[in-house]
C-alpha cells in the first residue's frame, strides 16, 4: 500500500492555485497581517499577473519580528531582525526568500524527501516558470493515507 502511496503525483492531491493563500511581495503590513490572521502562511508572488513564487511569509517570520529581543534564541528564531516591522513594512521585508518548491508531477516520495530534508510541512507547487499552481502539505498526505487505510478495512 505504501508503494502505491509514494507514487501518487502532487497534482492529484494538492490544493489548486485558486484556493492557495498568496500575497504580493509589495503588499503592506495591513495586508500581510490580515492574511496571517486567516492562514498560518502565504506564498509570496512577485505580482498577481505572473504569479512567480519569490518567497513565503509565515507566522514564524512575524514572530521573529515581534518577539522581544531579550527573549530571542537564535537557534530557534534565526538571526535577529530588529526594527523590521514598522508602518512602512512590506511583505518582502519579513518573508523567507527562496522557498523549497515542487512540480505537479513530483511524486509523494519526492515531496516527503523534501519535507524531511528541510524540516518543513508545506511546499508551493509551481510550473516550469515558477508560477504558483497550488500547494501541497503534510496534511494533504495524511488525509490521503487515512483514506487508503479506511478503504482497506
Amino acid at each position: 500500500m505504501l508503494e502505491d502511496f509514494y507514487e501518487i503525483k502532487t497534482k492529484e492531491i494538492m490544493t489548486p492555485g485558486w484556493n492557495t493563500p498568496f500575497i504580493e511581495e509589495t503588499a503592506n503590513w495591513k495586508e500581510f497581517l490580515t492574511i496571517l490572521s486567516i492562514s498560518a502562511h502565504a506564498w509570496v508572488v512577485n505580482n498577481t499577473k505572473s504569479m512567480k513564487v519569490v518567497g513565503v511569509v509565515t507566522e514564524h517570520d512575524l514572530l521573529r519580528c515581534i518577539i522581544p529581543e531579550e527573549r530571542k534564541k537564535e537557534k530557534i528564531f534565526g538571526p535577529s531582525r530588529p526594527d523590521i516591522l514598522h508602518r512602512d513594512s512590506i511583505v518582502r521585508d519579513i518573508m523567507t526568500y527562496n522557498p523549497v518548491m515542487c512540480s505537479p508531477e513530483d511524486s509523494i516520495e519526492d515531496i516527503l524527501k523534501k519535507l524531511s530534508t528541510f524540516n518543513i510541512r508545506r511546499l508551493s507547487v509551481v510550473d516550469e516558470n515558477k508560477q504558483l499552481v497550488g500547494e501541497i502539505t503534510l496534511q494533504h498526505m495524511i488525509k490521503n493515507l487515512r483514506y487508503r487505510f479506511m478503504i482497506q478495512e
